[in-house]
């Protein structure tokens, strides 16, 4: 039985995750053959609705916010309420982003739907085939926003075909947490992470010859192949990866993917890794396994990183000592750098033209250079802003805890690159649901790596003509 600090943390980093990522479904209504229309064939952003309008114009957004994320996102909600009344914001939890999203395709049919709705950036292809989104590209070209200081791969992170679907708010990355303590131990530098997947191997062996029982927590999880092949520079589908044209077939089942696959296949039959699944009662053992010793390494979200850091380092467990590094990647991994992770905002065209309006402004209010530090300082997300990051509120969290910093570094140091900005897939979870299947058939069941990425690839493949057959 689990202690009741394990639970804890559990209970902790679960009300997090769940907001850190996840994958969509393969819902969808007829659109275009194409990844999204351009920039010609958008809808009007309706700017100068609000002045028209009787006030204040109220509207509702969507969220999957927990926590500290929660209440600093209420914080900051009820700081734009206060300073002007032209637009009121109520914040509605849905909990999850599946479930978020779930509830928003079931309101496509029942009218219920939010004026502002928060989405991971796994969603970005369905949302433009539901043709229920009024894209934010709309409102940058009606008031000509300066992007300058945006992050260009944030922003680039959910644009399909030139047009810029959703305005990014919550932005995040993997890394790779470890436990300085026993780096120290095993005779390794606690300052420094392993930076290839070839590294994270030898320093298992290290850990394990000093004591620790698996040393890598490997969760059975496609978001690492999805962002092993950004790294080494590699598209994960087709055309462009689905953000020129729509994707019609996966491309991991390369020369990278096999020596991925089968680098996770060894660490694991060489008892160097313990798997756990992704979702259910196991799917934080990845992380609790550092607090109690049997592991020594994992890689997570760095949205984790604050719930992460006031258990596994706060004195609740004896001999850990946080360290947080950039995500180890395949040796190969030249040119290329990680996908962005997080959450956009996207505007619902349904709503009257006003509330478009009032979402508009609220979202731009999310993303002011201030608010952005002020959030990532509050939670362990990342800055979108260049100017943010040289505020007093993130600077200051930088200086005190330096872990919060490798993320961001982690993603302006790296390239903007069609495979960096990660893959726009119509079914995703269909896809990431054929991944984790190969990945358990390997870890499970014996089946030879390369077998099991093919089969993953056929039923992704599988999953992707599906969905495009049902959405024309």
């Amino acid at each position: 039985m689990r202690s009741k600090s394990v639970l804890v943390l559990a209970a902790a980093v679960a009300l997090v995750a769940s907001a850190c990522g996840g994958g969509g479904g393969g819902g969808g209504t007829k659109t275009t053959g194409t990844a999204g229309p351009g920039k010609a064939a958008l809808a009007a952003c309706p700017i100068g609705s609000v002045v028209k309008a009787a006030k204040p114009v109220r509207i509702v957004m969507w969220h999957s916010m927990t926590r500290a994320n929660e209440e600093e996102l209420k914080r900051l909600t009820d700081r734009f309420n206060a300073q002007q009344s032209d637009v009121q914001v109520s914040l509605v939890n849905q909990t999850s982003y599946r479930d978020t999203l779930t509830k928003y395709r079931s309101g496509l049919s029942s009218g219920d739907l939010p004026d502002l709705v928060q989405l991971e950036d796994t969603t970005v292809q369905q949302m433009v085939d539901t043709q229920s989104v009024l894209p934010v590209q709309s409102c940058i070209d009606a008031e000509h926003t300066d992007l300058s200081d945006y992050l260009p791969r944030v922003l680039d992170r959910w644009s399909l075909n030139g047009v810029r679907w959703a305005m990014p708010f919550n932005i995040s990355n993997p890394v790779l947490y470890y436990n300085k303590a026993a780096f120290r131990k095993a005779g390794l530098d606690p300052n420094v992470g392993p930076a290839t997947l070839d590294d994270v191997r030898n320093v298992a062996q290290k850990l394990k010859q000093s004591g620790v029982a698996s040393p890598f927590g490997l969760k059975v999880e496609s978001w690492y192949l999805e962002q092993w092949m950004a790294k080494a520079n590699q598209l994960y589908v087709n055309n462009d990866n689905g953000r020129k044209a729509r994707a019609t077939q996966v491309l991991f089942d390369s020369n990278d993917g096999r020596t991925i696959f089968g680098w996770m296949a060894a660490m694991v039959r060489d008892g160097l890794a313990a798997t756990n699944p992704n979702q259910g009662p196991g799917e934080f053992d990845n992380l609790l396994g550092i607090g109690n010793g049997r592991l020594a390494m994992a890689i997570d979200s760095s949205a984790a990183l604050g719930t992460i850091s006031q258990v596994l380092a706060g004195g609740q467990y004896k001999g850990v000592e946080l360290g947080v590094a950039p995500m180890p990647g395949p040796a190969s991994a030249t040119g290329g750098g990680i996908n962005v992770g997080g959450a956009a905002l996207y505007i619902s065209k349904r709503s009257a033209p006003e509330k478009q309006e009032a979402a508009w402004r609220f979202a731009k209010f999310l993303t002011q250079p201030d608010v952005q530090a002020e959030f990532a300082a509050a939670t362990g997300y990342i800055p979108m802003r260049v100017s943010s990051a040289t505020m007093p509120a993130i600077q200051q969290q930088w200086a005190k805890s330096p872990g919060y910093k490798v993320a961001y570094d982690q993603l302006t140091s790296g390239p903007n690159t069609v495979a960096t900005q990660g893959p726009a897939i119509g079914d995703y979870q269909g896809v990431r649901d054929a991944v984790i299947d190969a990945e358990n058939s390997m870890f499970s069941q014996g089946r030879p790596p390369d077998q099991a990425l093919a089969g993953a690839a056929k039923n992704a493949n599988g999953a992707i003509q599906a969905y495009n057959a049902r959405v024309g």
